[in-house]
């Protein structure tokens, strides 16, 4: 694909809404793509006008002298990141450093050399069921915050720039363990917020403009109030705006960790209230909707994509951030979440929701035949027409993938045989044609990936209808996904992902 190919050309008009759009990839959940596949992706965030591009770490990154941590994960190295830098920006694309140095820290946790640092080094319970989940939380001390501020000065030493986003999302054993009797004195959100500060001060004391996501802050104007000069909070929020909502069906316990608004069905206006209201910096950041879903969830992506961009542009959020995450063993290959991202490059030009023809825009973007794009987009909005909901995923994902996450509804018979003959109709398309996207493609990297997803999808799909497909079906599954991964992405994470496969 050309590198001046301008995708949105015709379709926007004017100057943008949002100065600062940017995509966020997560290569910490198994998946790390190869730098051919990075350098293609670039290509495509700068034919939609994005601005920035963030590559989310938690462990997949060569840190010095934590080789324990991260070399069985095909880590990207510093030499990568300054690569990855130098090739966005040659493109008009920034890359933005971002890790995580508070939650999210299980991949460092498990390892005897760090569980010292853990808020609860003997795990805690399983929010979902189940035995016990593993640490993943730092204990807020000085020395903890101290060591995640030399992991962002070192990733900032590779990626360069002026600014990182540090994570702090979901600290949910916060609380739980070492830090109980200080939560029980002071509050939870009042230690919460002196660790985060922590890592926030020294950074901005370096010159560094810090983001980080602003979950832990729906809440409690006083803590809105409280957050330093130099950092923006990052409002997220994956659901589509709904008259009603379906959380009052998860524990107890998750909804008091995630620290929802109580009208966290109404979307952005409810998760970004308390930053409009205080006129504190902030961005949105909706989500591909691809993850947890192996074909997309592209019905309620878009719904959240819009919302997010009309709350943002009314109510003065600075940038929009499109998130991709990877949970579970990512799964999804980048195709399925490319009409969300065609959808989230207009509606953070344009500050609402686009009637964009998607499947055109995305057949320019992979030089594929015409339809490949509408196929995409169809995929994508199979999984929302069974009559089932899946928090934060897909029916057909929970079926194939022990999460634990409950689904809801009935499953509308008709609909998963219509279902199951389309996701057959896509994976003879897909077998069928190439796509070719990336420079030297070994076959159809396009083509294998989503023929793969297929035929995950097909088996998700066959488990709804009571069906159990045999062993050989499963293995079968498997090792179309194995040899797509390879195609686009590093071995390191590979047999993680694949051990999660609901085996017959």
């Amino acid at each position: 694909m050309p590198t001046e190919q301008d995708a949105l050309a015709g379709y926007v008009t004017g100057e943008p809404a949002f100065g600062r759009r940017g995509y966020m990839l997560d290569v910490s959940r198994d998946r790390v793509p190869t730098l051919e596949t990075i350098a293609w992706l670039i290509d495509v965030l700068a034919a939609l006008r994005f601005t920035e591009f963030q590559l989310y770490v938690e462990h997949t990154f060569t840190y010095t002298g934590h080789d324990v941590v991260w070399r069985d994960a095909s880590p990207l190295s510093h030499r990568d990141m300054a690569w990855i830098a130098d090739y966005a920006g040659e493109r008009g694309v920034q890359l933005v450093a971002h890790m995580n140095g508070f939650g999210h820290m299980g991949r460092w946790l498990r390892h005897d050399g760090y569980r010292q640092r853990a808020e609860c080094p003997e795990g805690t319970a399983n929010l979902f069921g189940g035995g016990p989940a593993e640490p993943s939380c730092l204990e807020p001390t000085p020395e903890n915050a101290a060591f995640a501020v030399d992991l962002a000065r070192e990733m900032l030493s590779a990626v360069g720039g002026r600014r990182i986003h540090i994570g702090g999302d979901e600290p949910f054993e916060l609380g739980e363990g070492r830090s109980a009797e200080r939560v029980a004195e002071v509050g939870r959100d009042a230690v919460y917020l002196e660790h985060l500060v922590r890592m926030i001060e020294p950074l901005v004391a370096d010159g560094v403009d810090v983001m980080f996501w602003a979950d832990q802050f729906r809440n409690d104007p006083a803590l809105v109030r409280s957050i330093p000069d130099g950092a923006t909070g990052v409002v997220w929020h994956y659901e589509a705006p709904s008259g009603n909502s379906w959380l009052d069906a998860l524990p107890r316990d998750l909804l008091d960790r995630l620290n929802l608004p109580a009208d966290s069905h109404l979307g952005f206006e409810a998760h970004a209230r308390l930053f409009i209201e205080s006129e504190t910096p902030f961005w949105v950041a909706p989500g591909t909707g691809s993850w947890n879903s192996v074909i997309g969830r592209n019905v309620n992506a878009a719904a959240n994509i819009a919302d997010a961009a009309a709350v943002g542009a009314r109510c003065g959020a600075e940038g929009l951030l499109l998130a991709d995450w990877g949970d579970n063993g990512h799964w999804q290959p980048l195709a399925v979440s490319l009409p969300s991202m065609v959808r989230a490059a207009a509606a953070a030009w344009n500050g609402r929701g686009s009637d964009i023809p998607v499947g055109p825009v995305v057949d320019g973007l992979l030089g594929a035949r015409a339809g490949t794009g509408d196929l995409l987009d169809r995929l994508g909005g199979l999984g929302e027409s069974l009559g089932l909901t899946s928090p934060n995923g897909s029916p057909i994902f929970t079926a194939i993938l022990d999460t634990g996450v409950p689904t809801f509804g009935e499953a509308e018979g008709g609909a998963i045989d219509a279902a199951l003959v389309a996701v057959a109709e896509a994976a003879e398309a897909f077998s069928t044609r190439s796509s070719g996207p990336i420079p030297g493609d070994r076959g159809g990297v396009i083509a294998a990936e989503m023929t793969a997803a297929c035929g995950l999808a097909g088996l998700g799909l066959r488990r709804i209808r009571g069906e159990e497909p045999g062993g050989e079906d499963v293995e079968a599954v498997r090792r179309m996904q194995a040899e797509a991964w390879l195609l686009s992405s590093r071995p390191g994470g590979l047999a993680d992902s694949l051990g999660r496969l609901v085996s017959a």
